[in-house]
């Protein structure tokens, strides 16, 4: 019994960090689209790649921002650029390499992205309902223990 508890721990931490970060790669795509133009474009060791199709962020490799370049690139590739490289996979079979990493991500990380948004809502609702109870001068036991509140 002890390792099955083991195993779920593992797996809710696994599935809890798969999860947020997902929801990162949605802040980080949002603001590589919406603030990209004035970090990167401002910088002077960077610039948009020379491409014909997609759009993506080339920076010196002395740059400091090299890195979270290469991070912003990831971003748009896992999630604006995703149908695209999908799609290239139906016509040319070796882009199979890139699409099958992106659909894992997503068939993987947008549940898990769900159900960490959805338990943690509950949570602050929780702990919201808790404190206008204490509030009120009564108190509001968790609803999970079924209890009710003494008049």
């Amino acid at each position: 019994m002890r390792a099955m508890g083991r195993l779920r721990d593992y797996l809710r931490f696994l599935v809890w960090n798969a999860g947020l970060g997902y929801l990162a790669l949605g802040l980080m795509t949002f603001w590589t689209l919406d603030y990209g133009a004035a970090v990167f474009g401002h910088s002077g060791g960077c610039h948009p790649a020379y491409a014909k199709v997609l759009f993506y962020w080339m920076c010196d490799a002395d740059s400091p921002l090299a890195i979270l370049a290469a991070l912003a690139n990831g971003a748009l590739t896992l999630t604006v650029w995703a149908p695209v490289y999908v799609a290239a996979a139906t016509v040319y079979p070796p882009a199979v390499i890139v699409a099958l990493p992106i659909m894992l991500t997503h068939a993987l990380g947008l549940p898990a992205a769900l159900l960490v948004a959805v338990r943690s809502l509950a949570a602050l609702f929780g702990l919201l309902r808790r404190l206008a109870g204490r509030s009120r001068g009564r108190f509001a036991p968790p609803a999970s223990r079924g209890l009710r509140a003494q008049p």
